[in-house]
């Protein structure tokens, strides 16, 4: 559900009066809605796009239901990477939420910040949890602490049209992670599909029935664990029969699908990092034609933490989070 805020909230919020917001409104720079009561109210999304067009400063962000110090920072990706990586592993959630909504308000794209500060930096927390330099504890809360924030994105994305392709998309049986699974229903999200994550480890069967029952454009695979190739590629494999068959593209990514492997499979494209899940996206909404096998093709599904990979080994782990 969309985050509404009162114009009087957005106003005291940006440092304006309600008569400068209402005519910023009446000219289209920030869109209002009513309620079913009759009051009007702003989505949260409209308000974060305002200020990112605008460059206009953030007076009391609190009000918008954003970190306190936000807007009061300049970033740097790498600069970024650096302390939300501190930040997770300390556990200081305030912290990441300030940074990634400063590069939001900056103007960098949900896939920009994705695929240089959150994909990389869950992968060195992964890689510490591996090397004895950070507790089980803190790599499973800088998960949670991700998770969160991925949902929080997910709300300040655009409004979807009612005409919007749809998307659905998840994880194989046995791999429970969730957070690249998530970060493509985001960033699809934030390119005008109507896009749904439909869960973690979903055998191949209840794939192929949601594929059949929804028919949507595109369906997206987040591959961060497989238990046993030679199921995973005939699996896939009849999975890309049935979405082929409805005009369905299947999109493949993550870092257990080797090279190797692709050339076994049929997918319509693999996508390396989410600008390619991106660009594949935007490709898709503007040509309505039939999509085609790919024999290899270029979803980074990847780069994300070790530790979450391999809790998937256990079957009784826990199925969906």
């Amino acid at each position: 559900m969309k985050k509404l805020i009162s114009p009087k909230q957005v106003a005291r919020a940006i440092g304006v009066s309600e008569s400068t917001l209402k005519r910023w409104c009446d000219r289209g720079l920030i869109s209002m809605t009513k309620t079913a009561g009759g009051h009007r109210r702003m989505e949260l999304d409209a308000v974060v796009r305002f200020l990112r067009d605008s460059g206009h400063e953030i007076v009391e962000p609190e009000l918008l239901g954003l970190p306190a110090a936000v807007g009061q920072t300049g970033w740097t990706l790498n600069r970024a990477c650096e302390r939300i990586s501190s930040a997770l592993v300390a556990g200081e959630e305030s912290v990441v939420r300030q940074v990634v909504f400063d590069l939001l308000l900056a103007g960098h794209t949900v896939t920009a910040i994705f695929d240089d500060v959150l994909a990389p930096v869950m992968h060195q927390i992964g890689e510490k949890w591996a090397c004895g330099e950070a507790a089980v504890y803190q790599e499973r809360r800088a998960c949670e602490i991700c998770m969160r924030l991925l949902h929080e994105l997910r709300s300040t994305t655009a409004s979807i049209e009612a005409a919007a392709p749809t998307a659905i998309g998840g994880t194989i049986e046995n791999d429970i992670y969730t957070i690249p699974a998530t970060m493509a229903e985001v960033v699809l999200r934030s390119v005008g599909w109507m896009a749904t994550e439909i869960g973690t480890n979903l055998p191949f069967d209840t794939m192929r029935k949601a594929i059949s029952e929804t028919r949507p454009r595109l369906f997206w695979l987040s591959v961060s664990f497989i238990s046993d190739e030679e199921a995973f590629v005939e699996g896939i494999n009849d999975l890309f029969l049935v979405a082929h068959e409805i005009g369905s593209a299947l999109a493949i990514g993550g870092q257990a699908v080797s090279e190797s492997l692709r050339q076994k499979i049929q997918y319509t494209t693999f996508c390396e990092s989410f600008r390619d899940l991106e660009m594949f996206a935007r490709s898709l909404h503007s040509h309505r034609s039939r999509p085609t096998p790919a024999s290899a093709g270029k979803l980074a599904l990847n780069q994300i933490p070790r530790s979450e990979l391999e809790q998937s080994v256990e079957p009784d782990a826990g199925a969906v989070e």
